[in-house]
């Protein structure tokens, strides 16, 4: 007869056959195995419909001993990408931090008042709270820079205009997070335009005050993204037209076109899709779209145009007119919007996405006017001098 076990026997085996230790098993292999399945059902998309931005691709193995070595450093960042319910954890994750600690779940993204959200870009952040100003040699290379270019310009008889977009911080401060304080009134864009008005004759239009005076009685930003939005993007673009109409003569007594004004409720945008919120938040639309568009894209051009634009390579609209000039734009994001309403001024305008004149493109173009399009959270970066390219000849 086998001896009779102990207490502490007996306690043990009944913790190893208990429910709950079965359970805790279950969950765990769950956990662990439920997402590898779940990421190979998803399958290989391109592209976060959370993030909204290019997920790593598989990695190749390759016969060297470079690809064996960072091949599994590769493969790692390929998983982290391709995790099952990966998109959901983003969403739940951004969403208990916000609501439960008031916290952003991102550094891209600061949680402002009321709703509004905005860009975490540290430049931006630094620019409104006045703790990132321009000194007198980085204003002083800006100003160099530009008169160069606006006299290598000018020698083939091309207009220059310097366009200068104030940040949505600087527009909506009134919403901006408390914990976020200005400790200053400096900001680069108000020093650059105050230096090149008192110190150079370089053609330079801050639209700031036409944002300032449409915010009197309409929103000029969005909400929930980084840029202006339809409203900002046409005071912008009336101000532009108004500053051209002094210096390109065929400009002189251009009219903004019509516009046909309507609004509607969507999704949140950019930045509360950043951590998967898009749903949470909601955006309403004020929209303002040509009434009688001339300078539209072809359908049958629709989906070029779209890839180049999310490629960020040069794009060009115009309407079919010689009697209108002819332009080029370089610029950053926040032209986006101007382009239904500009391209309607020009029989050609090409739009680069970079923040310095190239002067080879320019003698491509041979356009009558150059406009350089700058958002101030840029403005602490001068752009590297450039080697001019050869005068072009006038048409």
């Amino acid at each position: 007869m086998p001896a009779e076990q102990s207490s502490e026997e007996r306690t043990t085996e009944e913790r190893q056959h208990h429910p709950s230790n079965w359970w805790t098993i279950v969950f765990f292999v769950a956990a662990t195995v439920l997402p590898l399945l779940a990421g190979l059902i998803e399958g290989d998309s391109e592209i976060s419909a959370t993030e909204k931005r290019f997920l790593t691709k598989r990695p190749a193995l390759e016969a060297s001993w470079h690809s064996l070595a960072s091949f599994p450093r590769r493969m790692e960042k390929y998983y982290d990408d391709r995790l099952g319910f990966r998109e959901a954890l983003i969403r739940s994750y951004a969403y208990l931090k916000i609501e439960l600690f008031g916290t952003s779940p991102s550094e891209s993204l600061v949680i402002g008042k009321q709703g509004w959200l905005f860009f975490g870009d540290p430049d931006a952040v630094a620019n409104y709270r006045g703790v990132a100003s321009l000194g007198p040699a980085k204003l002083g290379r800006w100003q160099q820079l530009l008169e160069k270019r606006r006299d290598w310009l000018a020698e083939q008889g091309i207009e220059f205009l310097l366009v200068l977009v104030p940040d949505k911080h600087l527009m909506y401060p009134e919403y901006m997070p408390d914990r976020l304080p200005r400790t200053g009134n400096a900001h680069p864009l108000d020093q650059l335009s105050r230096h090149l008005t008192r110190h150079s004759d370089v053609n330079v239009l801050d639209l700031r005050g036409a944002l300032e005076e449409t915010k009197k009685t309409e929103r000029t930003h969005h909400r929930t993204d980084s840029h202006w939005n339809e409203v900002g993007a046409y005071a912008a673009y009336r101000a532009i037209l108004e500053r051209l109409g002094e210096s390109v003569p065929a400009l002189a007594n251009a009219t903004p076109i019509p516009v046909v004004r309507k609004s509607s409720i969507t999704p949140g945008l950019g930045l509360a899709n950043i951590v998967g919120l898009g749903g949470i938040y909601r955006e309403e639309l004020l929209q303002m779209t040509p009434r009688n568009p001339h300078a539209v894209v072809k359908l049958e051009h629709r989906a070029k145009y779209d890839e180049r634009v999310r490629k960020l390579l040069p794009i060009a609209l115009g309407v079919e007119n010689r009697e209108l000039p002819r332009a080029v734009m370089f610029r950053d994001s926040f032209a986006n919007a101007l382009i239904p309403y500009l391209s309607e001024n020009f029989q050609r305008i090409l739009y680069v996405w970079d923040r310095d004149v190239n002067p080879r493109i320019v003698s491509i173009e041979k356009p009558d006017v150059v406009i350089l399009e700058i958002v101030g959270r840029f403005l602490g970066r001068v752009p590297r001098a450039r080697q001019d390219a050869a005068k072009p000849k006038r048409r």
